[in-house]
C-alpha cells in the first residue's frame, strides 16, 4: 500500500506509531540495528529498574544526645563525694509488621560504663562507682515495657546489697518480655537518674567515662 493512498485515519495512526517507537528507543540499549522484511515480526526488550519506596521494618533505638554531665551534691552516704545527673532520653522504635517479629522475642537496652579517666593523669575512678536509676518515660498503654532495676554505687555503704556493683557490667535499662504484644504501639522511652559516688579524697580535675548502650532482641 502506497502512503499517498492511504486515508487520513491511516496516516495519523502511523505518524503516533513513529512517535510511539523513537520514545522506545530512547529508552532502550540496543546492541545493533534490528531488521526485518515486509510481513516479518522483531521483538524489543524494554527493561526498567524501579526502587521500592517501601521501607522494610526494624526494631532499633536511638539516643537523644551523646554527652551529659555530673554536677556534686550533698553527700547521702557518709565518707563520700556524689555527683548526679541524667542520661539522655534513649528511644525504641519497632516499624516492623507483626509479620516480622520472631514468634516468643523479647527486646532490652542494656548499658555499661567505662573507667572515668582525667584529662590531667589522674587515678581513673572505676566504673563500678557510676550507678543508675532507670525511669521509663512512655511505656505504652501494655503494662509490658518495664525500666530495669536500680544498680547503685559501689560505694553506696551497704555491703549485703547486691545491687551496689555500678555499671561496670552490663545492667538494664529497659526491655519488654513480649515483642509481638507491644509492637502495634511502634515506640516507647526511658531515661535514667545516674550517680557517681567517689571517696572523699578524691583527686580533683575533670573526668569523663563512656556508657554503652545496645539494644538486644
Amino acid at each position: 500500500m502506497e502512503i499517498n493512498n492511504m486515508n487520513a485515519r491511516a496516516r495519523k495512526q502511523l505518524v503516533a506509531g513513529g512517535a510511539l517507537g523513537a520514545m522506545l528507543i530512547g529508552t532502550v540499549a540496543l546492541s545493533s540495528a534490528a531488521t526485518a522484511d515486509p510481513g516479518d515480526t522483531t521483538d524489543v526488550e524494554v527493561s526498567v529498574s524501579i526502587e521500592s519506596t517501601v521501607e522494610p521494618g526494624n526494631l532499633a533505638f536511638s539516643v537523644a544526645a551523646d554527652s551529659t554531665s555530673l554536677s556534686e551534691v550533698d553527700s547521702t552516704v557518709e565518707g563520700t563525694r556524689e555527683f548526679t545527673g541524667t542520661l539522655p532520653t534513649v528511644t525504641v522504635t519497632d516499624t516492623r509488621t507483626a509479620e516480622e517479629v520472631p514468634e516468643g522475642a523479647a527486646w532490652a537496652v542494656l548499658g555499661q560504663a567505662s573507667d572515668f579517666t582525667g584529662t590531667e593523669g589522674q587515678e581513673a575512678i572505676g566504673a563500678e562507682n557510676l550507678g543508675w536509676t532507670p525511669v521509663l518515660e512512655d511505656g505504652g498503654e501494655t503494662g509490658l515495657v518495664e525500666a530495669g532495676e536500680p544498680v547503685d554505687p559501689a560505694l553506696e555503704g551497704d555491703d549485703d546489697d547486691f545491687n551496689n556493683v555500678g555499671l561496670e557490667n552490663q545492667e538494664l535499662l529497659v526491655s519488654t518480655f513480649d515483642s509481638a504484644e507491644v509492637n502495634p504501639e511502634g515506640s516507647w522511652s526511658a531515661n535514667a537518674d545516674l550517680t557517681l559516688r567517689t571517696v572523699e579524697d578524691v583527686e580533683g580535675g575533670d573526668y569523663t567515662s563512656t556508657v554503652t548502650l545496645s539494644l538486644f532482641e
